[in-house]
């Protein structure tokens, strides 16, 4: 168990830019594209049983086709994960840049802490470059809870070999995520832009 600083960063809005919120969403041509509606999809999918997924108590591809089947639309399963994780790949290199010059100046562990699920990891790390930059992607599927539940953080704690909760500086966009984090015991900072991170690295570790 460790106390030297850890950094954790969230992915989505943080490292990832193509989330829902963002100008530019991943799914912003998906109808012309793949003639799939994100509305009805958002809405009796991703609000209904990927929630299940992002726990890890359901296979996404299993999750997906009980979805997808009904409407007959079982044979676009495979374009629409290929399509959504590429597009949903927009990776900030400046803010991994930050983080890997942190981690060479301090000697700390960087890690990243997010709602996920296990194939778009798998995805992240390999294709999106991730595993290069962090100690260990932790994630909610793996830890069979989402932030903000306070489990999230004792097990994201455990699981990074961290015995002092204060040595953690946690980054992210949402605001009830930094402060689940903060009443776990953490240092967190609402995520504002690389300008943001780069300010609070500086006097970091």
């Amino acid at each position: 168990m460790s106390s030297s600083p850890v950094l954790a960063l969230d992915i989505d809005g943080v490292i990832s830019l193509a989330q829902p919120e963002s100008a530019h969403p991943w799914y912003a041509t998906l109808k012309a594209d793949l003639d799939l509606d994100y509305k009805a999809i958002q809405q009796g999918f991703f609000r209904r049983d990927f929630l299940e997924v992002l726990r890890g108590r359901l296979d996404l591809y299993v999750a997906l086709q009980e979805y997808l089947v009904p409407l007959g639309l079982g044979d676009r399963m495979e374009a629409f994960v290929a399509y959504w994780f590429e597009k949903d790949c927009v990776i900030d290199r400046a803010v991994l840049a930050q983080a890997d010059a942190w981690r060479q100046r301090t000697g700390g562990r960087c890690f990243a802490a997010s709602n996920q699920e296990h194939h778009r990891v798998a995805y992240l790390r390999e294709q999106g470059g991730l595993g290069a930059h962090f100690d260990e992607i932790i994630y909610s599927a793996a830890l069979g809870v989402c932030k903000p539940e306070r489990v999230f953080y004792t097990n994201a704690q455990a699981r990074m070999g961290v015995t002092v909760a204060q040595s953690i500086l946690f980054v992210d966009d949402k605001a009830e995520n930094v402060d689940a984090a903060r009443a776990a015991g953490w240092r967190a900072m609402l995520y504002r832009g690389p300008e943001s991170l780069a300010k609070a690295l500086a006097g970091w570790g």
